[in-house]
């Protein structure tokens, strides 16, 4: 049976919704609203709302919150169709960064791009708005208005995303009282079968990758989201859409092809459709990391900016770049400058440049 976070809420009705579906499997779960309904279920359970949080955090202390990216599903119990194209279609994604930190960019190996969000329209939010996102996110009116939406909350690593939120937010998403159900996609793909390559947790590009999705720009955190949301609802259904394989192929990857429609079409078609649609109410559509202001990006800035740290550092090299950010987004405000050094040549600079600037041009 799959670990079951606690319900701390005083409503009744998601008291109830949390006991009966702690008593069943994440995958039986997601499957009810995928067409396989539970026989009597509660009242309610049907008012829910699927939604997948993922955040990214810059990789160097404090871990300062990056990005937040939210994928939803609201389900309407249709059988799946090919690849569960008419129920993945109705996924709706949202990107955003926070300004506050939008310019500290990780260089790890796999580390994405912020700036390149493929399911929609990123925003800008500031720190205190980014948390309002969160709480309305999972606190909010259900469809008739009569109680708050009953949530099944659904992630990746789903406890470091409560930590995360926690820490970073002084928000304990649990205590909202809206979360009925933590489904877990690491969950997801062991009751499916589907296995990492060096045990059985399994990292989200190698489960994007086991559906023969080539995944784009992995570790920003709206594709992850999105991500994550169609390789649970074909977790789920893996069986359903391809079949019960004999046990030497069970592990294998399904078929990308069903009935001339191939999966990684599916995926960008829904790619297209959150690029059409408009893009979430809050935040703004523009920010720029080099001088903070709200009418263009870093890429068409042309303001004079100065940064105090690097200009008084005793590192040439960093003294050189101390025109291209500003001291509040100097990412030496977080970790040690490094100690003088003589004259640079410039390809010195250049190189170094490149890793003090939080953000490239």
């Amino acid at each position: 049976m799959d670990s079951i976070a606690p319900f701390v809420g005083t409503d009744p009705l998601k008291a109830e919704l949390h006991a009966f579906l702690s008593t069943h499997t994440d995958t039986n779960v997601l499957r009810h609203f995928l067409g396989t309904s539970f026989p009597f279920a509660p009242l309610h359970l049907n008012d829910c709302a699927i939604v997948c949080l993922n955040l990214e955090w810059w990789q160097k202390e404090p871990h300062p919150t990056t990005e937040i990216g939210i994928a939803e599903l609201h389900p309407t119990g249709i059988f799946p169709t090919v690849h569960a194209e008419n129920i993945l279609r109705e996924i709706r994604v949202a990107h955003a960064r926070v300004m506050e930190n939008a310019h500290l960019l990780n260089h790890f190996h796999g580390s994405g791009n912020p700036d390149v969000f493929h399911f929609g329209t990123t925003k800008f939010v500031c720190i205190e708005e980014a948390r309002d996102v969160l709480v309305n996110t999972f606190v909010r009116p259900s469809a008739d208005g009569t109680m708050l939406q009953p949530i099944i909350f659904l992630a990746h690593d789903a406890d470091k995303k409560f930590e995360h939120v926690k820490e970073k937010f002084g928000l304990d998403l649990l205590a909202l009282g809206t979360i009925v159900k933590v489904i877990d996609t690491q969950t997801l793909a062991r009751q499916a079968g589907i296995l990492g390559p060096k045990g059985p947790s399994i990292s989200l590009p190698h489960l994007v990758e086991h559906f023969n999705i080539t995944p784009q720009n992995l570790h920003t955190a709206g594709n992850d989201a999105g991500y994550t949301m169609i390789t649970a609802i074909l977790s789920s259904l893996k069986n359903d859409l391809y079949g019960h394989r004999p046990l030497a192929e069970a592990f294998g990857r399904p078929p990308a092809v069903v009935g001339s429609r191939n999966i990684q079409c599916v995926v960008e078609d829904l790619m297209k459709t959150n690029k059409s649609l408009p893009p979430p109410p809050w935040g703004y559509r523009l920010y720029c990391t080099r001088c903070d202001r709200i009418n263009h990006v870093r890429s068409q800035c042309f303001a004079k900016v100065w940064c105090e740290i690097c200009a008084h550092s005793g590192n040439a090299k960093l003294e050189k770049a101390c025109r291209t950010h500003m001291t509040e987004r100097c990412v030496y405000n977080y970790q040690p400058l490094p100690r003088a050094s003589p004259e640079p040549k410039k390809e010195e600079l250049r190189d170094e440049v490149e890793r003090s600037v939080p953000e490239s041009d």
